[in-house]
């Protein structure tokens, strides 16, 4: 009897070529196992991921440079600031757009970053990570990026893609080599087989998407280290200064700075801190949900929370939450909107009317007017976008998704009008 089931990432915790000790693994699950079978000959696979490692020295040697513009492929992040947009390309780099006009964006290079996911930006000085470091870049002159620091072994957390952490005395994680293994055991042993899912103010700064994990407010950045958010004073823009760490708990997920709060997206809730003091970040409280992921973006008096099950949310929930947080300690549900697959969202209050904008996997980007919290309209969307996160600015609404780069006028939110879309290849 063939039984198949995906071991999740069990191998991820493996170093390499020690594939061989997942067996061990496998015979301590098996005692949990309970099978119908009654032959000696049974076999199961799972699928397992080896980590392919380049090293230190290597990886720090790969040169931080503007190169030619290059298509979009693998996009993840967006950021804007000052008429130039930055599109990241996961674990490669960032593409520069021109963006002064929406309607004719020029992508004038692409800043070669291995390992790069997030940036943040302020006084000229880009802050991304690279794989396990943080980089401080001079972009004084956009079209000549100048490397001034490299702050090394800042993100010691780092989980590398879907698959996990690894040893990281090996060096770095640059993919992962999937390989079926089928391993066979005897069927009177009573096996049960378990299905595991796989996918499981201050300086002038620009303006992120809501699945951030770098933030930039009062002189500080703060920047995710796996569950652990770390502030760094930012006085001097080229020369960081770590404050503190702090422990936020299991399944953070996304930065997101208002006023004197910094909050916090995870996948049990929403975390607000207070900045009065911007290097100490305190604890106020939480808005806690069903286990979903979790990005938050903020406006007057209420968060907008997304939830959505899939990938490492398993059995979340796929539904939009409107919170009221004129009280911070005591955050509380104003209404739930029905949702498909939610990713990123953006609002924007310049209106009368205030918009919601939320990128709902393949139901497309929807506009929501939630002027009134506790009766949320739909009042437009775009079917044919599969969009990951927004920013809405100044009429213009940049989208990063699925197939590439678009961006919106929303003067008349009812009837969205693209300007512009460069296409992933």
């Amino acid at each position: 009897m063939y039984h198949k089931f995906t071991l999740y990432r069990i191998s991820s915790y493996i170093p390499k070529y020690s594939l061989s000790s997942l067996y061990f693994f496998i015979a301590i699950f098996s005692v949990f196992f309970l099978s119908s079978c009654e032959r000696d000959d049974c076999s199961y696979s799972y699928t397992a991921y080896e980590p392919i490692f380049m090293s230190y020295d290597e990886f720090r040697s790969v040169p931080v440079e503007l190169q030619s513009p290059r298509s979009l492929d693998k996009v993840g992040k967006i950021y804007f600031y000052n008429d130039y947009l930055f599109v990241n390309e996961i674990n490669k780099g960032i593409h520069v757009i021109d963006n002064s006009n929406p309607s004719l964006p020029i992508q004038v290079g692409f800043l070669n970053i291995i390992g790069n996911v997030d940036i943040a930006i302020a006084g000229n000085t880009l802050y991304a990570d690279s794989y396990t470091d943080l980089l401080v870049i001079n972009i004084n002159t956009v079209t000549s990026p100048q490397l001034i620091k490299r702050i090394e072994n800042t993100f010691s957390n780092q989980i590398f893609g879907n698959n996990g952490y690894a040893d990281p005395n090996y060096g770095i994680v640059v993919d992962w080599k999937e390989t079926e293994v089928v391993a066979n055991y005897n069927c009177n042993d009573n096996n049960e087989y378990l299905e595991y899912d796989q996918h499981r103010e201050g300086l002038n700064s620009g303006i992120a998407g809501s699945m951030a994990r770098f933030a930039i407010t009062q002189n500080h950045l703060y920047t995710l280290n796996g569950d652990n958010l770390k502030s760094y004073s930012i006085l001097n823009p080229v020369s960081p200064k770590m404050k503190s760490e702090i422990k936020l708990g299991w399944g953070i997920e996304t930065l997101f700075p208002y006023g004197a709060n910094l909050f916090i997206g995870s996948q049990r809730g929403m975390h607000i801190y207070d900045l009065y003091e911007p290097s100490q970040p305190k604890f106020i409280s939480t808005y806690e949900h069903i286990t979903s992921c979790d990005p938050v973006v903020v406006s007057g008096n209420t968060a907008y929370v997304t939830l959505r099950d899939g990938t490492n949310c398993r059995n979340g929930v796929n539904e939009l939450h409107l919170i009221d947080i004129s009280d911070l300690s005591h955050p509380s549900l104003i209404n739930t909107e029905a949702m498909t697959n939610p990713y990123g969202l953006g609002v924007n209050s310049n209106y009368t009317n205030k918009m919601l904008f939320v990128c709902d996997g393949d139901a497309g980007l929807k506009v929501f007017d939630v002027t009134n919290p506790s009766n949320v309209e739909q009042i437009a969307s775009d079917e044919s976008i599969n969009g990951y996160d927004v920013i809405a600015h100044q009429n213009i609404l940049m989208l990063i998704g699925k197939d590439g780069l678009y961006q919106y006028d929303y003067q008349s939110p009812q009837s969205l009008k693209l300007l512009s879309s460069i296409k992933t290849k």
